[in-house]
């Protein structure tokens, strides 16, 4: 006994990977919480600037009147500057616990009149009748400076004092961190109400699609019918294609059971009919009515194959026409094989006359269609005038032909014809004429129309004149330059 060996880790044995699911609701959440994240931090660097320049705009102000105080101060008396702290506007300025205040007064040749001497001087010189602002350095410390001049006429010239006010940035600071801090928390605060709204809206946009699911999961595997649920406009062409491929899966349901059922009826009578005639060549003892009895066999083998492959073919040009892989084919070449293939090749042969246009070779008669499908509509078409339009003196002509820029097949026999009031019920399935010329199952023609209705073209059935039938098919030539 030959063992086979244990799979092993490394034995390369075969992994089914099932597809990533997609989750429509995580998407749109991700998406917007990316979003509101780009949002946030968009906002935060706005919350920012603008409690630093809040705090700035404050503090600033304070600067400039504590400069403006301590310019009202200052005053020329014979020729010397004299000038009278004001501590108040000082201390306004000391808000912080560690903030401190630096003051610089000199006069226009930079000769200190009070305060601190290496206070950073502005940086351009010039006239400064209103407070000016700049950011310096003092002591290791950013300062934001106020400064301006102060200007009173002596008494030989004009003299000119600078007066400058510094500020530590502790006070502007902690204001604009806590402006800062307290539009952040609002702005988390609306982030996350927004993204519970969102949430809930996602849901409530979203629950359409769960009713959909709950009204499919209740049907059973036989109900087809279009979707009842409401759907939002969005989801409409969704469920109408859905509601279109239902009803193209319907029908096709309907057509097997139906073929199901016309196959179980029309095979059951010849095989019963079979199984008889059998029984009854066994019991035979005459060589003669035995062999009488196997011809009778051998010709409901023969009408039991017909009706099988025809119920075949019909089966196969259903499935088919659902799938419609149309391309162009060449006419002329389906013609021909279908006369190969339906024309017995034992002799006597029929006389069967196939006519194609002179200019077949050059330029091909080619429609858009489905070769099988056309190649079995040809085949029945042949078929159907041999037997039941074949005669000892006539023949059988298949002609093809431009007629009105389409392709016309004309397969014309010298038959009995067939009479006006079946002329339209031919086309039935399972129909046959009062006086059949020969066995068969009745779905030539419903093949032959099913086909020709695929394809957009037309087929009709008149009476020749001398007798004979003539059946015409003309299918859309195909136009290269479309």
């Amino acid at each position: 006994m030959t063992r086979l060996p244990a799979p092993n880790a490394n034995s390369g044995t075969l992994r089914l990977h099932q597809p990533r699911r997609i989750s429509i609701r995580r998407r749109l959440l991700a998406m917007l919480l990316a979003l509101f994240v780009i949002g946030l931090g968009a906002l935060y660097l706005l919350v920012r600037g603008y409690a630093q320049q809040t705090a700035d705009t404050t503090y600033d102000q304070l600067l400039r009147a504590s400069v403006l105080s301590m310019a009202d101060s200052l005053q020329l008396v014979q020729n010397e500057w004299q000038m009278d702290m004001p501590y108040a506007a000082l201390a306004l300025l000391e808000q912080a616990p560690r903030d401190r205040v630096f003051y610089r007064v000199a006069t226009g040749d930079a000769s200190l009149i009070s305060g601190y001497a290496d206070l950073p001087a502005p940086p351009e010189r010039g006239a400064a009748a209103s407070p000016q602002l700049y950011d310096a350095a003092y002591l290791g410390q950013p300062v934001r400076v106020a400064w301006m001049e102060r200007k009173i006429a002596g008494p030989q010239n004009t003299q000119t004092a600078t007066i400058q006010v510094a500020q530590t940035r502790e006070a502007r600071n902690a204001l604009s961190a806590d402006i800062l801090w307290r539009g952040t928390l609002t702005l988390m605060a609306f982030t996350a109400a927004a993204l519970a709204l969102a949430y809930w809206g996602l849901r409530r946009s979203l629950s359409p699609i769960q009713r959909i699911e709950r009204e499919l999961a209740a049907r059973s595997a036989s109900d087809l019918h279009p979707i009842n649920a409401p759907v939002p406009e969005e989801l409409d062409t969704l469920v109408h294609s859905l509601d279109g491929f239902m009803g193209r899966l319907s029908d096709n349901l309907d057509t097997l059971r139906l073929f199901i059922a016309e196959a179980a009826h029309q095979l059951r009578t010849p095989l019963a009919a079979l199984h008889a005639q059998m029984e009854v060549a066994l019991d035979e003892e005459d060589p003669a009515e035995q062999r009488r009895s196997l011809l009778a066999v051998l010709r409901n083998a023969e009408k039991l194959s017909r009706l099988v492959n025809q119920l075949l073919s019909d089966a196969s040009v259903i499935h088919r026409s659902n799938l419609k892989h149309f391309q162009a084919v060449n006419l002329a070449e389906l013609l021909s094989q279908a006369v190969y293939d339906t024309v017995p090749q034992a002799d006597p042969q029929p006389d069967v006359r196939l006519h194609l246009p002179a200019t077949a070779a050059k330029d091909p008669p080619e429609v858009i269609g489905d070769s099988l499908m056309l190649r079995e509509a040809f085949k029945n078409l042949i078929d159907n005038a041999l037997r039941h339009g074949a005669s000892d003196d006539g023949h059988i002509s298949i002609r093809l032909d431009r007629h009105d820029g389409d392709w016309r097949i004309t397969v014309s026999d010298h038959g009995p014809g067939i009479p006006p009031a079946l002329a339209q019920a031919a086309f039935e399935r399972f129909v046959r004429g009062p006086n059949p010329r020969a066995p068969g199952a009745g779905l030539g023609m419903s093949i032959i129309k099913r086909v020709v209705d695929i394809h957009q073209g037309r087929l009709s059935l008149s009476n020749r004149v001398g007798g004979g039938l003539d059946a015409v098919v003309t299918l859309p030539a195909h136009r290269h330059d479309a």
